[in-house]
């Protein structure tokens, strides 16, 4: 690693925990702390590794969503690392030409997010210089890396979507005009040259004029100068609406990270231009409805846990949108009396079919009910991968960085394809996530970070669509209300309703499905049918599996980094000696 230049000045100590969605990124990420880096320096390195590692499902120009805590300041913050629709978007267009749909391709283009997001953490946050810390990932993409099961998975599984979508989505992601094989040495030759002129143009920039006009370097030659001409060249060719003026426009906003009380503590999340909030109603339903007095994963609280989730996705559909834009009740639909009101509607004795009604919230029109929506199609959804990290300061990082391969045509010439997250916005005029010319589409992927009475951290998130959500909420009740340990939390078996319209168009739903991983006892399938769930058995694992990293802990006291079983991913601990724990 390169010269730390103690931009931030924290003292720290040698402890950090690491928890990220590839053991190669998180050994970047160990190798950054090591060197003096803090979090923030750390989990960019790793979020930047991610998208070699990880390319069939985390692009260098998609999203990512980043969510920090700042000890010296204790305070927390959402890096809103996600781009907006063009300034020439036009739902009118999918209404006419495509039956209000957005099909996959170009038009689902919005402006690359990444990049700017992580340059902004570096500028406010971070110690280090995008060299340092994108110099490991250039070199994987431009020397290799052994291919692994979800690059296999997702290779095989996508071909169709690969040879459809563009002959250079197949040339980079069927290599030997084929699907990736286990263990084969995968290259991505073009993403390592873009990160090298990135790298090139902090360099010279910050040999005349310091480490800030060299991170500022790197967002113009990502947003202003060659990198942006082959992007617009390239959406040019596709008959796409992406300008030069929307990518020079764009900058990412640092906000306070949305706050709520539950369980004793504080769930921190992004806001309501992603999912995440929904996550805090979630639990504060479960909280008000007395979860803790049901057995662990007995049939009762699997069914509370359904119909919980139903109820927080419902007011999802009902009210979340880019805040830009649309009005959110956030401060109503996060309070104890409206969970309350909430949880009130459960009846254990039977599941609400289809769907309960959202909450009617004072002042606000009357929500439409939200009802399934199954048209017999199979789905393509997106995903993410995720970097959690605490360092010996007690700084937080954790971001979900997002989005696919197989969903828009990749830019031959630099190695990614330009964000394709406009796929989660809706073209009915009257949805809160509708797509507007300069809006953000409501994105699946969030991180989070929840602060217990004593203090003590948790962070993290992972991939899986909008089943991430789903997870995430069983996870934390195993933790919080059922005493589980981290570990055990993340290998329980789970309960997901398939009831909500999906994130992704075409926004699939089907009323009263509830799938069960196939390791839950067999009573819990026969509870939960009696009680009227359409249930059914699922896989565990695999790439359409929603999986979980979580680092937890205080750096004077034990640190805990966990990876959920079911995808690969990868940890690294170093504790405190004063916390009587050796290093690992």
């Amino acid at each position: 690693m390169g010269h730390v230049s103690g931009v931030q000045g924290t003292t720290l100590n040698s402890s950090y925990a690491v928890s990220v969605g590839h053991d190669v990124a998180a050994g970047i990420a160990a190798d950054v702390l090591e060197a003096g880096g803090n979090a923030i320096d750390a989990g960019v390195a790793a979020s930047i590794a991610l998208t070699v590692l990880h390319s069939e499902q985390v692009q260098f120009g998609g999203v990512a969503p980043i969510l920090l805590y700042i000890a010296d300041e204790n305070r927390y913050f959402s890096i809103e690392g996600a781009g907006r629709w063009p300034a020439s978007a036009n739902p009118g267009f999918f209404e006419e030409k495509h039956r209000g749909r957005i099909p996959q391709g170009i038009l689902r283009t919005v402006v690359p997010a990444a990049p700017d997001a992580w340059v902004t953490a570096l500028s406010r946050f971070g110690t280090m210089s995008f060299a340092d810390l994108a110099g490991p990932a250039q070199v994987l993409a431009a020397e290799g890396f052994s291919a692994h099961e979800d690059l296999v998975s997702c290779s095989a599984q996508f071909e169709r979507h690969y040879r459809r979508i563009s002959d250079d989505n197949a040339r980079i992601w069927l290599p030997n005009d084929a699907p990736v094989k286990p263990g084969q040495k995968f290259r991505l030759p073009d993403l390592a040259n873009t990160i090298s002129i990135l790298i090139d143009a902090e360099k010279k920039a910050a040999s005349k004029a310091g480490r800030a006009r060299g991170l500022e370097a790197v967002r113009d030659a990502f947003y202003k100068g060659e990198i942006a001409d082959a992007m617009i060249q390239h959406v040019k060719t596709y008959d796409g609406w992406l300008t030069h003026a929307d990518l020079a426009a764009h900058h990412t906003p640092v906000v306070e990270a949305t706050r709520a009380r539950v369980f004793g503590g504080s769930l921190f999340t992004p806001g309501s231009w992603t999912q995440g909030p929904a996550l805090s109603q979630a639990l504060q339903i479960l909280e008000a409805g007395g979860i803790a007095r049901h057995g662990h994963q007995s049939v009762d609280a699997c069914h509370m846990m359904i119909e919980a989730l139903k109820l927080a996705l419902v007011d999802r559909e009902a009210f979340y949108g880019d805040p830009d834009f649309v009005d959110v009740p956030l401060d109503i639909l996060l309070s104890p009396a409206y969970a309350a009101s909430r949880a009130a509607m459960i009846q254990m004795e039977s599941a609400i079919h289809p769907l309960p009604a959202a909450g009617q919230i004072p002042e606000k029109p009357i929500p439409r009910r939200v009802t399934p929506n199954n048209t017999g199609e199979n789905a393509v959804t997106l995903d993410t991968s995720i970097a959690a990290i605490i360092d010996g300061g007690g700084n937080i990082f954790v971001s979900t960085p997002s989005d696919p391969s197989f969903d828009g045509p990749v830019v031959p010439e630099l190695g990614f394809v330009i964000s394709t997250r406009g796929a989660q916005s809706y073209t009915d005029a009257g949805h809160p996530a509708c797509l507007q010319a300069g809006k953000r589409p409501r994105v699946s992927a969030y991180p989070l970070i929840f602060r217990e009475g004593n203090g003590r951290h948790i962070a993290g998130g992972g991939p899986g669509a909008d089943l991430q959500l789903q997870a995430m909420a069983q996870t934390l009740i195993h933790h919080l209300a059922h005493n589980l340990s981290l570990s055990e939390a993340l290998n329980a078996p789970r309960v997901f309703t398939h009831g909500i319209p999906a994130s992704t168009e075409p926004h699939l739903s089907f009323a009263g499905k509830v799938v069960i991983e196939e390791t839950a006892p067999e009573a819990m399938m026969t509870g939960l049918s009696a009680l009227g769930h359409k249930a059914s058995l699922g896989k565990v694992g695999g790439i359409a599996q929603p999986s979980i990293c979580l680092v937890a802990g205080h750096p004077d006291q034990e640190m805990e980094a966990v990876g959920d079983p079911r995808r690969a991913n990868g940890q690294r601990i170093k504790q405190n000696p004063h916390s009587g724990k050796g290093a690992s």
